[in-house]
């Protein structure tokens, strides 16, 4: 029976409102053979204050601990703080103002199932929730590591909350990113790297149960109101290192 352990890491950061539906959700999974990783990123909401209450009321098995706040609109130094933590054979790293469906493990680990040696991540569609509101859900589509390289180089299309890794990226060193240089965009940077190293980020073209919830607090409109855009960035160095890599081919 595939019955792989699963990590799943909750970078946190002055989410009061929301963490404790995001580990409610996490400890209301199918699927058991889980440990459950919450690193506070200096939050100054009260957030750690409820998350050590959650830990002594409710979950005594959710390890807690904090990481220093260096990077902006990243959760680069909670999530590395937890994946040198952690045990399992694969890896989950979400957002701590989503929640999950209580199949979203189960779900994975089915897909993972059928080709544990082939896989070592896949994404999934992700349906987002404004106002308590559900609203579509948003897939990703490519076929072959060419087609995933250029839609790429057009944007990120990689649902990053929803992915889960298999560990061996993380001891190969492939789950590394450069939030020095690219801040909370550092993941797409990564998705670049995998793709260069010819590992696909499959891509289910369903939604397996991750809930995505839009507010004005979160990262990801800190970092669409960023002077520096740092997709561009990234594309623009990929492309040409690609480029030059294919003239050296010739």
């Amino acid at each position: 029976m595939f019955n792989p352990k699963v990590s799943i890491i909750v970078p946190l950061y002055n989410c009061v409102k929301y963490i404790e539906q995001c580990i409610d959700s996490i400890y209301s999974q199918t699927y058991k053979n889980i440990e459950v990783f919450c690193i506070d990123n200096e939050s100054t909401d009260g957030s750690y204050d409820l998350l050590k209450k959650i830990k002594e009321n409710k979950y005594n098995s959710l390890n807690i601990d904090t990481a220093p706040n260096i990077y902006p609109f990243c959760w680069e130094e909670a999530r590395d703080k937890a994946l040198e933590k952690m045990s399992g054979d694969y890896c989950h790293i979400m957002a701590s103002d989503d929640y999950l469906h209580p199949n979203f493990i189960q779900n994975n680990i089915d897909i993972f199932s059928k080709a544990p040696n082939n896989i070592l991540a896949l994404q999934s569609g992700i349906k987002g929730v404004q106002n308590n509101k559900e609203l579509q859900v948003i897939n990703h589509s490519y076929n072959s590591i060419s087609d995933f390289k250029q839609q790429l180089l057009k944007k990120c299309v990689v649902n990053t909350p929803t992915v889960v890794y298999n560990r061996k990226l993380y001891d190969t060193g492939l789950l590394k990113t450069k939030p020095e240089l690219y801040s909370g965009a550092a993941d797409y940077d990564m998705y670049f790297n995998l793709a260069d190293k010819n590992i696909f980020v499959f891509p289910v073209p369903q939604w397996l149960g991750y809930y995505y919830r839009w507010h004005e607090e979160q990262a990801t409109w800190g970092m669409h109101k960023s002077n520096i855009k740092y997709d561009i960035i990234i594309q623009n160095y990929w492309r040409e290192k690609w480029t030059q890599d294919s003239q050296k081919t010739i």
